[in-house]
């Protein structure tokens, strides 16, 4: 590193305490200046790290002066430099890489270049920063090479499957390395005016005593028409829905599995009674013959802006699950893993305000009824009722696990949240499973 960088041992000590290192289980043993590119009064620097599995993931890094550790996202002035990237189209060069704005169709030319700046606060692995009341822009703080899902899915829903309730894609920040690979820096979309993160939203009706059960069959409606639009036949390859088969039954059940003892491990083996050694892979069965496609990924009940109390909603973040690899979370599959998600997330939300007895069920019948309703006979579900709960109640097995997996890393006061769902999926996973 140069003499003007950041020292390293600071620099890895300030990394390890920001809310957007997600290797909280891991420790920094050594960083690398990959390359740093000067935008605005603050230097964008590539940090690889070396963390002690021996991974060696890259961050961006972006600070005021020279040395100081000082991030510049707190600087109304550089969010505007990065937002004039992609508004002109412009482009930054370091050594190693450039920085590529890239403005869709959609862009708000009128938008002016002095619009008031917000960073939203609370957020974990990404920055969001808001302009006026026109545009956000979502910074992923993890670079990773390839196409980010977030704005291939948004391109697609905005220009290609015209899907109305997700905000429209403005533009894009990539990376360009020296061997022509991109890696994606930043989505802008369309602000969504008096809208509300679905997940405080569902918190407050229940704190009033409102179970929201009209609201969640629409989301559960609004989920549908998502994989609706996603169904259709197209000439994009990324897109085109394929038929499920048994190889593919195979797999996912496998990768359940995996989830599964993922989860077993980071209990320190110590699972709850009533989930089974080895997951009941045939609820998945009756997919055979349907379609496997693209679908959110990380579907929960933050990832949905409710607008005017519930009365509607706007899908949002299709990044996916940012702890699987990238080329997974492109991959197709059963879009029944969103419905799971959203599912798991209405019992994260039962836990967290303490729910009134029964509302968990009522809300989780209320969504797959709007769900159910809204899809008809979509090429994408089982034949039947009770085939659709299994297999379900097995993707909740997955989701749950997942979950067990990242709160034992992160939240470790909430992990009992996940076991106790993990509990009840692997019971109704089984060929006796009921409806959901």
């Amino acid at each position: 590193m140069g003499s003007k960088s950041p020292r390293s041992e600071g620099l890895n000590a300030w990394i390890a305490g920001q809310r957007w290192f997600s290797a909280k289980s891991r420790r920094i043993v050594a960083s690398h200046i990959h390359d740093q590119l000067r935008v605005g009064e603050a230097t964008l620097y590539l940090v690889r790290l070396g963390l002690d599995d021996g991974s060696t993931p890259t961050y961006v890094v972006p600070l005021r002066g020279e040395t100081a550790l000082d991030d510049a996202f707190d600087d109304p002035s550089f969010c505007r430099a990065l937002l004039d990237l992609v508004r002109s189209g412009g482009r930054v060069a370091g050594e190693r890489t450039a920085l590529i704005g890239r403005p869709s169709t959609a862009f708000p030319r009128d938008l002016p270049s002095d619009a008031g700046v917000h960073r939203v606060t609370g957020e974990q692995s990404n920055t969001s920063v808001v302009y006026g009341d026109r545009l956000i822009a979502k910074y992923f703080r993890r670079l990773v090479a390839g196409v980010n899902p977030d704005l291939e899915m948004s391109r697609y829903l905005t220009e290609v499957a015209g899907f109305a309730n997700t905000p429209p894609l403005a533009g894009a920040l990539e990376y360009l390395a020296a061997d022509g690979s991109v890696a994606t820096f930043a989505v802008a979309q369309a602000l969504v005016r008096d809208a509300q993160d679905g997940w405080r939203w569902l918190l407050e009706r229940l704190g009033r005593g409102d179970g929201a059960l009209p609201a969640l069959a629409g989301l559960g409606r609004r989920t549908a028409e998502l994989h609706l639009a996603l169904a259709r036949p197209t000439a994009d390859p990324a897109f085109a829905p394929e038929p499920i088969t048994e190889a593919d039954v195979a797999a996912w059940s496998e990768a359940v599995q995996r989830q599964l003892d993922a989860a077993r491990a980071a209990l320190d083996g110590r699972v709850a009674d009533g989930v089974p050694r080895r997951v009941d892979g045939s609820g998945l069965a009756a997919l055979v013959g349907r379609v496997k496609m693209r679908h959110h990924g990380d579907f929960h009940l933050g990832q949905t802006l409710a607008v005017g109390d519930g009365a509607d909603f706007f899908l949002i973040d299709f990044e996916g699950e940012p702890l699987r690899p990238l080329g997974e979370r492109r991959r197709k599959h059963t879009p029944l893993r969103d419905v799971a998600g959203l599912l798991r997330s209405l019992g994260y939300a039962a836990a967290s305000v303490a729910a009134p007895p029964g509302w968990e069920d009522e809300a989780r019948r209320a969504f797959t009824r709007g769900y159910r309703e809204a899809a008809g006979a979509a090429p994408f579900l089982p034949a039947s009722e009770r085939a659709l709960a299994r297999a379900l109640a097995v993707l909740e097995v997955e989701k749950a696990a997942y979950e067990v997996v990242y709160e034992a890393n992160n939240r470790p006061a909430w992990v009992a949240i996940p076991v106790r769902g993990l509990v009840s999926a692997a019971l109704r996973s089984g060929p006796a499973a009921g409806a959901a």
